[in-house]
């Protein structure tokens, strides 16, 4: 028995008809196709339309004209739209803070190095103030010993001033990073810090404390500071002392003098040298500035070691000379 029905274009259900054809699918609402009888092999989703093609019709039912070639689109001005894509240009200024930061380190090398220049330099003068009391000095000789006493002092005096400097920005950097590490904000200010570290007297003994706080489970760290700090604070007063000595009279004094400079420029290196470690330290670096190697200890464990009984004097082999000879 055949039926007529309609395959529907988007669901392929298959509707039959009662009477006129219908449109639309009551199910999807898609396009119902032309109907079909069921004892006919036609493909379900076989369409009972096509497309043609025709020319564009004007209102009198004739074909349009061409129309006239317009001329090439174009822009009067540069367009004003589109998207917003502004391009950062690199900043002109430097950042001042993180470059001497990052030269921290050279400039404690040079200030070390400009120190233990001076200490040669001032027993060089001594050694030619001794010379002096009985013989004279040769203007030249004189000369050399003024200009490398110069350039020990003044030269180590003007790189632990940016050895300071550097080193007040490295310990704002440090302090910032190991606390944002920790998850918790820095109790001092900026101000605090550089106060603590540029004031007469204070800057005696707040770096110090500054360096103890950012310092997590060091002990060397620890140990490095704390000399570190020592001999900071017994170089400024060796500072005064020195001040104080080159007030007395007498070529003797003056002489005594000498020594006490190069004493003080010894210590001086040592405490930039000091620096030099605990910056380094801190950073996790060797002193040459090398990234320090990691050690992680693991506790072993094994058998305990079994004793082996020594065997009887009666039971010890004999020994022969041939044997002797033969190991």
């Amino acid at each position: 028995m055949s039926v007529v029905v309609q395959v529907c274009a988007r669901c392929a259900a298959r509707w039959p008809v009662l009477g006129s054809p219908a449109q639309w699918c009551p199910r999807c609402h898609g396009v119902l196709l032309a109907p079909i009888r069921t004892d006919q092999h036609q493909p379900p989703a076989s369409r009972g339309f096509r497309w043609i093609a025709r020319s564009p019709l004007r209102r009198g039912g004739l074909a349009a004209e061409p129309p006239a070639p317009s001329p090439t689109p174009h822009y009067d001005e540069i367009p004003r739209w589109g998207l917003h894509d502004p391009v950062e240009a690199p900043s002109a200024r430097r950042n001042w803070p993180e470059l001497l930061a990052d030269k921290a380190a050279f400039f404690l090398t040079v200030t070390a190095g400009l120190y233990a220049f001076a200490v040669f330099a001032e027993l060089g003068r001594y050694g030619v103030l001794v010379r002096n009391r009985t013989r004279l000095i040769d203007p030249t000789l004189l000369a050399v010993s003024d200009i490398a006493v110069f350039v020990g002092q003044a030269g180590g005096m003007l790189f632990a001033l940016l050895s300071g400097i550097g080193g007040v920005c490295w310990l704002l950097r440090m302090r910032r990073r190991a606390f944002a590490r920790a998850k918790t904000s820095d109790p001092r200010t900026s101000t605090d810090v550089i106060v603590g570290c540029a004031v007469p007297g204070l800057n005696l003994v707040m770096p110090g404390v500054f360096l103890l706080e950012v310092i997590r489970r060091d002990p060397r760290a620890v140990l490095l500071v704390r000399v570190w700090w020592s001999l900071w604070v017994f170089g400024a007063v060796l500072v005064l002392f020195n001040w104080f000595w080159r007030s007395r009279p007498g070529l003797q004094a003056m002489a005594d003098g000498v020594l006490l400079s190069a004493f003080t420029a010894l210590v001086a290196s040592a405490t930039a040298v000091l620096a030099l470690m605990v910056l380094r330290r801190l950073e996790g670096r060797t002193l040459k500035g090398a990234k320090e190697p990691v050690t992680r200890w693991v506790v072993a464990t094994g058998p305990p070691p079994q004793k082996v009984a020594e065997p009887d004097a009666a039971q010890k082999p004999e020994v022969t000379d041939r044997e002797v000879v033969a190991s």
